[in-house]
Order: structure tokens, then sequence, then C-alpha cells
């Protein structure tokens, strides 16, 4: 008993550890009254800080109008995930003996560029530009970390961002940071347009034309000019609306079980056959081999993290202004990072999730041989806590779309109307709140429908 009980004791922590209903978070979402999911948030909160926890209570407070709670649940968020990305050798070590969710979770980097998104769009709303400038700077100084630390790093959600900042830079009257946020923007779409399928908003061009000209650089004015055209003037008395539709939620991670044979051949666990991540790295490429029940030694059941399309009803949207019309162009597709950022930490997970397996094979092996129920038990125990690691942000939407469109100063009834995936209308709405333009100014405005 005392060399099984440490084992309880790890499952007791792993099980006791229980999590908010997401689905009551859903529920204040999709009624309209998103102050309730953030109040059930606060009633619920982890008594240890949570990234993802605290992601989900950001967002539930942005929606809500609580701007600056919101800020606050952003700027500790990212205070943690600073952290994590130094490893915590301790909680490493003990991954290798339990679950992949004793390990700190640090947030992808998509997740921690978009928190910049609502913390800056926090700042707007709250009349503080200069708040909003800011987190555009630490978003900025994020991307550069991360390309700094990865040589071959995907730009996820780096476009958006860079593309959004040059628009709080324009807004500021900062014309050569705007320029340089809408080249980097350029840059970033591209290095990332063959995996996530978001090419360079034509935005992001007409803005380089615009920008350059302002400043008089003459070069890159006629270079940007020669490659995206003339874009559209702004009129006397005119100011703009950008507006960011933001649609569904994101695809959560949900648990998929892999078996992989232990081979009578393979003689693992003898005394010069004990090299774990070896011999993981050769079971990782048995993934779903079938074999004969005379060669099967052992078949080993892990559970690994996967995600799978769920692409909302509303794909796109019309925005009507009196007589005026805009679509929506696709600036930020969510589900896709979601799933190519997992699929890229694929085969580092089953190695993990292999070396521990192997570990508690062995466990039991040695327990069998010493009592054959102690063997059972210590079987039973390391099956209970293994299971997959699926935190992640759930409120994020699935796909965020933007308008940009020139309106006359003053304040305006907004129509919108919902499409499908095929370009279809299939729901119209007014926006409630009217919309005030100012001449030669920038207004921005995000919605969330949830269909």
């Amino acid at each position: 008993m005392k060399k099984i009980l440490p084992i309880f004791v790890i499952v007791s922590l792993v099980i006791g550890c229980a999590s908010y209903n997401f689905e009551k978070v859903e529920i204040g979402l999709e009624s309209g009254n998103p102050e309730n999911a953030y109040n059930y948030l606060k009633k619920n909160s982890p008594k240890k800080m949570d990234i993802p926890f605290q992601y989900d209570l950001g967002l539930t407070a942005h929606y809500a109008n609580l701007f600056s709670e919101s800020s606050k649940a952003f700027e500790e968020s990212e205070m943690i995930a600073e952290d994590r990305f130094t490893k915590s050798i301790s909680k490493e070590a003990l991954s290798l003996i339990t679950t992949d969710n004793v390990r700190p979770y640090p947030g992808t980097e998509y997740e921690r560029l978009l928190s910049h998104y609502y913390s800056a769009l926090n700042y707007i709303y709250a009349d503080n530009l200069d708040g909003a400038l800011v987190e555009c700077r630490r978003a900025t100084n994020l991307i550069q970390y991360f390309k700094g630390e990865e040589e071959d790093y995907n730009y996820f959600g780096a476009g958006f961002l860079a593309h959004f900042c040059g628009m709080v830079f324009e807004a500021s009257g900062e014309w050569n940071n705007a320029l340089i946020s809408f080249k980097q923007a350029a840059e970033y779409y591209k290095g990332s347009a063959e995996m996530t399928g978001v090419p360079i908003p034509e935005d992001v061009g007409h803005s380089l034309v615009r920008l350059s000209r302002r400043l008089n650089f003459t070069d890159d004015y006629e270079r940007y000019l020669n490659q995206y055209g003339e874009p559209p003037s702004l009129t006397e008395n005119h100011g703009e609306l950008i507006l960011f539709y933001e649609t569904g939620y994101v695809p959560r991670k949900v648990e998929e079980s892999l078996t992989f044979p232990i081979l009578k051949v393979d003689k693992f666990g003898e005394e010069d056959n004990d090299d774990t991540v070896k011999f993981a790295r050769t079971l990782h490429t048995r993934e779903g081999m079938v074999v004969e029940e005379v060669e099967l030694e052992y078949l080993l059941r892990v559970a690994i993290p996967i995600i799978y399309s769920n692409r909302p009803v509303y794909n796109g949207i019309r925005v009507s202004v009196g007589g005026e019309t805009a679509s929506g162009v696709l600036v930020e597709d969510v589900e896709t990072l979601a799933i190519e950022t997992l699929k890229s930490q694929r085969g580092i997970i089953i190695i993990r999730t292999l070396v521990r397996a192997l570990g508690k094979y062995l466990l039991t092996k040695k327990a069998e041989k010493q009592n054959k129920i102690l063997g059972v038990v210590v079987n039973l125990a390391g099956a209970i806590v293994e299971s997959a690691d699926i935190r992640s942000w759930q409120t994020l939407p699935n796909q965020i779309f933007m308008v940009r469109m020139s309106l006359p100063e003053g304040t305006h009834k907004i129509s919108l109307s919902f499409l499908d995936a095929n370009g279809q209308v299939r729901n119209r709405m007014p926006i409630k709140k009217n919309v005030k333009i100012s001449s030669n100014r920038i207004t921005f405005f995000n919605l969330r429908t949830y269909d």
C-alpha cells in the first residue's frame, strides 16, 4: 500500500481539478447576457491562476462592456504567459508520470496576440487611445519575440494584429508607425497564407499606398501604387467605420484514443533495453498498426488532443448604411490557426505521451512481479490518470471579418446581413445603437454572433 499510495494521491489531485461548466458561459453569451457569463466565471474562478480561464473571463467582460475588468484579466493572463514560456522543470517531470494537464499552460501564440486585440478595443471604447497604442506596441514586440525565438515562425495571428495595429496608429495620427505596421501586415499575412488560406486583405495594400503618399515616400508610393492600385479616396466631411465581425466559436479540443502495439520481440524493459525515449520513437511509427495476437506483448493505449472543424452557419457579413453597402473581408481564421497549431505539435505530444505511458507500463510490470492484484491496481490507476490536455481559450470566435467604409459625418443607423458559406443571406438585423462618425476620424466597432 505504501508503494501505490502516491499513485492514488496523484489520481485524486488530477480528478479533483474540476473546471467551470462552459455551457453556462455559452448560455450567457448566446442569450445576449454576457454579464451573466462574466459573473458566473467570477464565482467559479480556480484557486490557482489559470490562463484559459483568464482569457474567457477577459472576453466575457469585453462583451459585457466591462472594459477595465476585461483588460485586467488579459493583463494577468499575459503576465502568466510570459512567465510560463520559461519551462517549469518540476511540473514537466511530473507530467511524465501523470498527465499533460499538470504542465503549465502558456497560451498559444495566436491566443496571446488576440488578447492584445481585445485589450486595445477595450481602451478604444473607453476613449483611451493611448492605452490602445500601448497594447499595439506590446503586440508588435511580442511578434518580434516570436520571430527571434523560432527559426520557422508561422506568423499565426501576426498578420491580423499588425493590420489592426496599423489602423490604430492611423487613427491616432501616427502615420509613420501606421505605415510600418501595414508593411509588417503584408509580410505576415503572406508568411502564413499558405497554411491559413487568408491572403493579404485589399485594405492593407490600399493603406500602404495612402500612407506612403501622405508621408511623401515617393519610391514606396510608386511601388505600392503599381502593386495594389489606387485606394478609394476619402470625401470631405467624411470619416471611416471599421467594423470587426466575429462569428461562431473556435472548435474545442477533444480527446482521441490511440493504440500502439508492443511486440514480444521488442524486449523493452530489460536491463540493456530501457531507453524509453528511443522506444517511444519506435512506437510512434506503429500508430494504427494491426498485428497478430501471437506477436503482441501489450497494446499501449494513450489519449491525445484533437480538433475537428466546426464552422458556424454565418460565414460572412454585409453592412448597409443609407445607400452605401460593403461586404466583410476575412482577416483572421481562428479555427484554422487552432487546428494547424495543434497539428504542428502532434508529434511532440505523442512522443511525450508515449514516454509517460511506457513509464507506467514498466511500473505495472514490476508490480505484477510482486503481486498480480497490485499490478492490476497500478495499471488501473495509470489508466484513470491518463487524459489528454484539452485546455484552450474556448470563447474565441471561429473567424473574424472586417468592413472598412467611408461615411459622412453624423450619426448613422447600420443594418447587417449575415451570409452563409455560399454568400447567401441567412439573417438580417439592425445594430441597436447608432454609430457616430466624425470627419477625418476612424470609428472602431466589433460585434459577435454565435450561430
